[in-house]
């Protein structure tokens, strides 16, 4: 499963269909995807429910769902959809997941609902695929595992000793947190059992890290190497990556034609590079059939686009996975009667740029329903997904 989140959305008119099913005309934004055209299901009408009225605070719920409606108040987050996934295969790969980015934000959280730090640097990634840990690194891995080990033995006891003098509703949530030392446990036997375990070998060489952010293409696709390259290699099987967050001002073009312009030409290099990670793993055999058959690949963001701030309607596309693609797959068509005007493909008649449409309202399905289509497909035995009323209709 491969999770990829962009802060800013997409300009409607370029990535929404307004056709639905099969038979559907590319926008522009997905022309750049033309050669996969069967490999992927395009969504639109998909929201988290109970998020705030618009703002990029709603990115720490991007892969979660969890309820976030007040942004003044301390979020409670969820775990996140790749982490739930890469639960399923625990102890199967070196590595349970891979966290990245290309601009500082991380979309994964754990069931404690912590967000988990992301790794920004493609060579720091590669030395994890490839580079062999020294006798004296491996010692102190040991060590840091042993001593994560005895710290869980010690706050275990000092939980059970209070446990006796708490109310029921204390014991349950004591009990929650057990529950998260044991797997944290599960997690540190296992990491041990890999230390020695000899890494594969270096596929091409270290790559040179790209320090200017405004080349977010160059370090996407440096990212979308190493991505390849942990697949291939089946050092994890869950990835998540916060990428293109550096053109915060042009998403915010108020409809100015230079301003929109150059806001559309940072989406178009984004589908660009998302078609090259789509190629890359089509052209990779396993088993008799590529990795994109075997491989979920799903690409969001927060915001519907970042000149509105809406948090509904928000842009989704999956790929890969063994999943019958090909279509597009809308639940809200009052918002495609919206793009249409936007092109003026009805009446002519443009959209009240004030207009509000609802946030999550009736003819919008949660994004989680997406999610737990995902997680069903992998052999996760869940019935829905954090806000989910169950898998997404239509997608097979």
């Amino acid at each position: 499963m491969i999770c990829i989140g962009v802060p800013f959305g997409f300009d409607p008119t370029a990535f929404v269909p307004v056709a639905t099913g099969r038979d559907y005309t590319l926008p522009s934004h997905l022309t750049h995807l033309a050669a996969f055209r069967d490999d992927f299901t395009v969504i639109s009408g998909l929201s988290h429910p109970n998020t705030g009225g618009g703002g990029h605070k709603a990115e720490a719920v991007m892969l979660t769902g969890a309820p976030y409606p007040d942004y003044s108040h301390n979020l409670k987050n969820t775990i996140s959809v790749d982490q739930a996934f890469a639960a399923r295969f625990r102890g199967e790969t070196r590595y349970e997941s891979f966290v990245l980015t290309t601009q500082g934000q991380s979309l994964s959280v754990t069931a404690n609902g912590v967000s988990i730090p992301a790794i920004g640097q493609p060579s720091a990634v590669f030395k994890k695929l490839f580079l062999a840990a020294t006798p004296a690194e491996i010692d102190v891995e040991m060590r840091r595992i042993d001593e994560g080990r005895s710290m869980l033995d010690f706050v275990s006891d000092r939980a059970k000793s209070l446990n006796r003098r708490m109310s029921n509703a204390d014991r349950q949530r004591v009990e929650e947190y057990f529950e998260s030392v044991r797997d944290v446990e599960r997690q540190l036997q296992m990491t041990r059992e890999w230390v020695n375990r000899p890494k594969p070998k270096a596929i091409g060489n270290e790559p040179r890290d790209i320090g200017d952010n405004q080349q977010q293409k160059a370090k996407f696709q440096l990212m979308i190497d190493m991505i390849h390259l942990a697949l291939v290699t089946d050092s994890t099987r869950a990835v998540s990556l916060m990428t293109f967050g550096m053109h915060h001002d042009l998403s915010h073009h108020g409809k100015e034609p230079k301003k929109l312009a150059a806001c559309r030409q940072v989406e178009v290099e984004l589908m660009q590079a998302f078609g090259d990670l789509l190629g890359k793993l089509k052209g990779a055999k396993e088993g008799g059939t590529s990795l994109l058959d075997s491989t979920m690949v799903m690409m969001t963001s927060n915001l519907r686009d970042g000149n509105t701030h809406w948090t509904s309607n928000l842009p989704a596309i999956l790929a890969g996975g063994g999943f019958r693609h090909g279509q597009h797959l809308a639940f809200n068509r009052p918002y495609l009667d919206e793009v249409k005007q936007e092109l003026g493909a009805t009446d002519g008649k443009k959209v009240n740029p004030e207009k509000k449409i609802p946030l999550m309202g009736k003819d919008q399905q949660p994004l989680c329903n997406l999610y737990t289509s995902m997680l069903r497909k992998s052999g996760v035995e869940i019935e829905r997904f954090s806000t989910a009323t169950g898998p997404l209709e239509g997608l097979a």
